[in-house]
């Protein structure tokens, strides 16, 4: 008898799990519209759920094992979360979209608490209620540079002020030939004094280790000034401060006179506006931006942006005339601005190409685009061929406007999608096809997830930082499996393991593989060895099944409910946890 019990687990098993393979092999001849795998996914996951509740929390129920079922599922629910976020951690969040969507929302919610937490040890915020603290963490944005990054230049705008989480950044003083002035560490603040005065930077911020910054931009400033009188009396005091009057005076040159009145016209505008009054101007021509932006041309995306946030990018921008000859960069500098010429020419030499004529760029041209989006060194040299007038954009200043106008992502979207930035990843970056791909849909997929555009230079070292990925991923995809093989396992010893679990199981496992064998084509995997990852685990699941109709044999029914309800708590985790998530969004309203 035994020995039919577990033959019969097996076979169960296996069936139950044969259409893993069967979603991989079918991702290597279709790739669904996004709609129609919603609606797999739904399908499945509804079928799943109607699996549970007719064949585990029935037969539960109907043997009065309530407790046992309350107790089992949530359980099982505490242990798959427990698993899950372990494998997580290793890279396994990339076996799937929805897990890897699950992942990016746990990570922005731990975010926000610990953002909360450290703003109170932070001058300027000390002393804040935890509901204002609360606001402001809610809007700071969360940017990743490598090291070596520029962050700002002295006379760059100051739009934002940056709170460090992880790594250094260091300030180097141009008035000293650039030494080193201050390293800034984990929980500190900088750029805050040009911030609160609106006044040029008069330092270089330097990514000195690969860091992860906090970012609070003046917009999103100025609205919780709005709002909160405790946040516009404690900016009011600062203002006040003698290191605010000691940083005009040494900084920017600025007679006591002068930074008398600017606190005194500050200090009304506060009170009237909500806004800071800037001690010091910026040269940026916004009215001739304003006039020309929907003509440039080579970086499209200005003409898809409303008036607003065309106004916005004017804020950000800085205006510079610069001489014949000058260089703006050489191949191997890191692109860390977008450049727009207002009049004259710049020419663009392609040092590894010197038989290719040089391009000639005028007025309305946007040159460094390509790097710039990408994130990658400059493979050109672009010379200013006659005397020019420039506006620069920060990289800094594009993320977070990417973040904040739908308008300006949808445009970089579709620039991202032109065959031109593949080809340039290709062509000038040494990318291999698959690996150019692979950026643009990351690209994409940061954008979709609220994160900055991830640099392309980077991939590869971002890859690297989970190296048991491939193990991590195949361990996520068994542990999703391993619920529904020891229900059957459990379920056999009791009854007959019915058609309609089965069913279920079956049914909800093709899209699950469908989807996931095309996500891990994505991460560079070769075809054999989905395959080969697909097959094993509905091996293993038969297997599991088999070990678990044997070990469960003689195990008091009231046990059986219980292991049967733990993974039934598991499963119904599974189900709203990924698989309706990423059904939800790929499909909307068709789950």
């Amino acid at each position: 008898m035994f020995q039919s019990i577990w033959v019969n687990a097996l076979i169960a098993g296996i069936i139950s799990a044969f259409s893993m393979p069967l979603g991989s092999l079918t991702a290597l001849v279709w790739t669904p519209k996004k709609r129609i795998l919603a609606f797999l996914m739904a399908f499945g996951a509804g079928a799943l759920l109607a699996a549970l509740v007719i064949d585990l929390v029935g037969s539960t129920r109907e043997k009065g094992h309530l407790l046992e079922l309350v107790i089992g599922s949530i359980l099982g629910s505490l242990f798959f979360i427990f698993v899950n976020q372990t494998v997580n951690n290793a890279g396994g969040f990339l076996r799937k979209p929805s897990t890897t969507l699950a992942h990016l929302t746990e990570q922005e919610r731990c975010r926000f608490t610990q953002s909360s937490s450290r703003l109170k040890r932070i001058g300027l915020f000390q002393g804040l209620s935890h509901a204002l603290r609360k606001q402001i963490a809610q809007v700071l944005l969360v940017g990743n540079y490598p090291q070596e990054t520029i962050l700002y230049r002295q006379g760059d705008p100051s739009e934002s002020l940056y709170i460090v989480k992880q790594g250094k950044v260091g300030l180097l003083d141009p008035q000293t030939n650039l030494t080193a002035l201050k390293t800034i560490e984990v929980n500190e603040i900088f750029g805050h004094l040009a911030f609160l005065t609106g006044s040029p930077h008069q330092t270089m911020a330097v990514v000195k280790e690969n860091c992860q910054l906090e970012i609070l931009h003046r917009s999103d400033f100025e609205e919780l000034l709005e709002v909160s009188p405790e946040l516009l009396k404690r900016t009011e005091q600062t203002l006040q401060q003698e290191n605010i009057k000691d940083y005009l005076y040494q900084r920017h040159r600025l007679s006591l006179e002068q930074i008398k009145d600017w606190v005194t016209l500050s200090l009304r505008m506060l009170q009237e506006q909500r806004k800071i009054e800037s001690a010091v101007k910026i040269v940026q021509k916004k009215t001739d931006f304003l006039n020309l932006a929907r003509r440039i041309r080579r970086f499209p995306v200005f003409s898809y942006l409303p008036q607003e946030d065309l106004e916005n990018i004017a804020d950000r921008l800085v205006y510079r005339e610069r001489s014949g000859g000058h260089v703006f960069f050489q191949p191997g500098d890191f692109s860390d601005r977008l450049y727009i010429i207002a009049h004259g020419e710049v020419e663009i030499v392609y040092p590894s190409h010197l038989q290719k004529a040089p391009l000639v760029l005028t007025s309305a041209d946007s040159f460094g685009e390509l790097s710039f989006v990408t994130g990658a060194f400059h493979t050109v040299t672009a010379i200013a061929k006659t005397d020019v007038g420039v506006w620069t954009f920060r990289k800094q200043d594009f993320g977070e406007m990417l973040q904040q106008s739908t308008h300006l992502e949808k445009g970089v979207k579709q620039f991202l999608e032109q065959p031109k930035l593949k080809d340039y990843l290709e062509t000038r970056q040494q990318f291999e096809s698959t690996k150019a791909a692979e950026w643009v849909e990351q690209a994409l997929n940061s954008m979709n997830a609220g994160q900055l555009i991830p640099s392309a230079t980077r991939m590869a070292s971002m890859m690297s930082e989970h190296k048991d990925v491939p193990m991590a991923i195949w361990l996520g995809l068994l542990m999703d499996g391993i619920p529904e093989a020891l229900t059957i396992g459990a379920h056999i010893i009791t009854n007959p393991v019915s058609p309609s679990l089965l069913a279920g199981l079956f049914i909800s496992n093709y899209p699950e593989a469908l989807s996931s064998s095309e996500g891990m084509r994505q991460q560079g995997f070769s075809i054999p060895r989905i395959l080969m990852m697909w097959t094993s685990i509905m091996i293993i699941t038969g297997i599991l099944a088999a070990v678990g109709s044997l070990v469960f044999a003689d195990v008091p029914e009231s046990i059986i409910s219980l292991l049967e309800s733990m993974a039934a708590g598991a499963m119904l985790t599974v189900i709203s946890e990924t698989m309706l998530p990423e059904a939800y969004a790929k499909g909307g309203s068709i789950v």
